[in-house]
Order: C-alpha cells, then structure tokens, then sequence
C-alpha cells in the first residue's frame, strides 16, 4: 500500500467533504471543473486505494494540476493537507515511470545544466557585481530564476546588502536548490543538488545565508533537513533579513499605493508574513494597502509545482486573476518577495501594474527615484 492508515484516511475524508475549500483553489478558477480541486483529487486517490477505479493516465493528469500552494489547508477544519498526499503520489508516479512527459526538458535540464531554463551553467552568475568592503560576511544564494530570468532582483539584493554592511559571497558553483524536483516528485534528483549545495555552502566561510527565492528558502529550511542534509549557518529569508535592519532602510514617497503578494512558500509554507510588510511600510512611508485575499488567504500566482511547465495558460489564467486582484485595491505598484511569483506577476500586468521584487523597492527608495515603465 502507498499510503499509512492515518493517509488513507484523511484521503477518505477528503473525498467525503462538501468541497468547501474549493472556491480558493486556483486551479478550479483555471479549469472550471470539478476534478482539479482537492476533493477530485482526494476522490481519485481513494478510488485507486479501494480499487474502484485505476489510476488512469487522465487521473495522472490531474494530480499534476495541483499547485501544491496548499490554500486548502487554510480552510479545512480536520487539517488535512492534500497537496502533502499529492506530492507523496507524485513521487511513486516518478518510481513508476508514470508521470507526465511534458516534465521530461525540465528535469534534463537541471540533470544537465543545474538550471531548469535550459541555460549555460557557467554564465549563472557570471554578469553580477559584487563590491567588496570591510564588513560581516554573507552567502547569498541567488536561485535559478533570479541567476537567469530576473536578474534586477539579484543585482538590486547585492547592492542592498552591501548599504547594509554585509561582504556578499556568492557560491560560485551554485545549483538549483531542487524545488522544481521535489514538488513534481523526482526526489532522487532533487537531493542531488542539494546534497552538492550543502557541501558548497558548509565550506564557504561567512556567518549566514540569504535567499531571495521562497522557494529555495523552504527547500533549504526544511526539506535539506527532511533527508538529514543540515546547513552549517542559519537561513534567512531577504525580507527577514531587511525586517532586521528596518531602521537602516530608506523611506520615500510612491507616486501611487503599493499592495503585496503573499508568496505560498514563504507564507503558508514558512509563516512569513508580516516582515515583509513591515519592510514595505518602512520604505514607502505607509502605503501599504492590502489585497482582499492577503496572508494565509492569498491567491497562488499560478507558477508552482510544476503547473506552468505542464499547462502554461492555465498558469497565466490564475496570474491573471491575481493581477486583477491588485488592481481592486486601486494601487500603482504590485510587490511580492519571491522572483518567481514576480516573472508571472508582471507577464499578466503588462502595463497596467509596476511589479516589483522587494529588493528592488527598496532600491528603488535608497535611489530616491521612480523606477522606469518604458
């Protein structure tokens, strides 16, 4: 059997529910169907444990819809978290050879290049300009999708720390943290890379390391010590480490108010939630407003566990979504602390939002300047 009694069920009482979770899943807002809901997954699975029904390759589709954001979580009174069951199917699909193919560039890319976009390994951080000065030592670990796809976060978060007082280091053979492995279910590859990152940042000679990246942040926090793999120095996040210094950080007046997207892996997944915020009044001098559905009830960016790899315009469906849901509060700048959340933020805004990684806010404030549209 895959699952212990205690999985079983809470499948069985998943499957049983009223669905009263469903109107927060994203991926229901995408596909308007029952199936790519907690309940349709959970009925599924039940389904293949009583053998009723097979898990069919239709079934296996819809296991790999889930975002793994786990806003059901919020909003189920017995706890139960299904994207937890999902992952621990996902990974017996991958044992069986039975997951989607669509993953298959994915998962040769970061086999290949250490990176899941297919770029040269070597360039990850060749063009970032680290200045050197007299103060506490700091490894900064970028992530892929800030090293390749967003590098005005990784260049801004260099030049912020160093305002700050820190000797930025940067792992010069850094892979990717694994996140896109473990989420879809390749574990084996996923430790990997981490058991390299381990051995990279415990050599590396500075007092802590800082992520940009909520997905890296948990995958370092939490899943590296799942499978014994300890990191030597403490883990912060950037916005826990900017909340630290909040006296030190600069403040100006935005042209227009500024809202803030909850990240699921630094939200509902780590519990950060209010450093970032308290980052954001600080520098904006209070014009913070807030989206209606904001902390443990943020809407996912559509971007996760694998969802934009596989359905890409389900994906921008759900960011779109988002996106309005920034718009309502009336603000002009659209703030997340995750670089990913940011790339599919800001491909559904187009012109209609400036969205901004917290780095760059802050920035953006140090330059006393508005950052540029055009």
């Amino acid at each position: 059997m895959i699952y212990d009694e205690d999985t079983a069920q809470q499948i069985r009482m998943c499957a049983a529910c009223p669905k009263m979770c469903r109107h927060v899943c994203p991926t229901f807002l995408a596909w308007r169907s029952e199936s790519p809901t907690p309940h349709g997954r959970a009925l599924l699975l039940h389904q293949e444990i009583t053998g009723t029904r097979p898990l069919d390759e239709r079934a296996i589709e819809v296991l790999y819809q889930c975002l793994e954001c786990s806003h059901c979580l919020t909003w189920c009174l017995p706890e139960i978290d299904i994207a937890d069951i999902v992952e621990i199917r996902r990974r017996q699909l991958v044992k069986e050879g039975r997951f989607p193919s669509g993953l298959n560039p994915m998962v040769d890319s970061i086999h290949t290049h250490h990176n899941p976009y297919k770029e040269p390994h070597e360039k990850r951080t060749d063009w970032l300009k680290i200045p050197t000065i007299d103060g506490r030592s700091l490894v900064y670990f970028i992530g892929c999708t800030a090293a390749y796809r967003e590098k005005s976060i990784a260049q801004d978060t260099v030049s912020v720390l160093s305002s700050l007082g820190y000797q930025v280091y940067i792992p010069e053979d850094e892979w990717c943290c694994g996140s896109p492995l473990l989420r879809t279910g390749f574990v084996d590859g996923a430790l990997e890379q981490a058991r390299h990152n381990v051995e990279i940042l415990n050599n590396m000679d500075a007092e802590e390391v800082v992520a940009t990246c909520p997905g890296c942040y948990r995958v370092l926090t939490q899943d590296y010590p799942k499978h014994g793999l300890e990191i030597n120095k403490p883990v912060r996040h950037i916005a826990e480490l900017l909340q630290s210094h909040l006296k030190s950080l600069p403040e100006f007046e935005l042209d227009g108010p500024v809202t803030f997207h909850d990240s699921c892996h630094l939200g509902r997944h780590s519990g950060v939630y209010e450093q970032p915020r308290e980052v954001i009044e600080r520098v904006s001098k209070g014009a913070l407003v807030e989206m209606e559905r904001n902390r443990d009830n943020a809407m996912c960016c559509g971007n996760g566990a694998g969802l934009r790899t596989l359905f890409p315009e389900h994906a921008k469906k759900i960011g779109a979504e988002r996106v309005q849901q920034a718009e309502q509060t009336g603000a002009k700048y659209l703030v997340t602390s995750c670089p990913f959340c940011k790339n599919m933020l800001e491909s559904q805004a187009k012109d209609r939002l400036i969205v901004l990684d917290l780095p760059e806010l802050v920035k953006m404030a140090k330059k006393q300047s508005h950052v540029k549209t055009d």
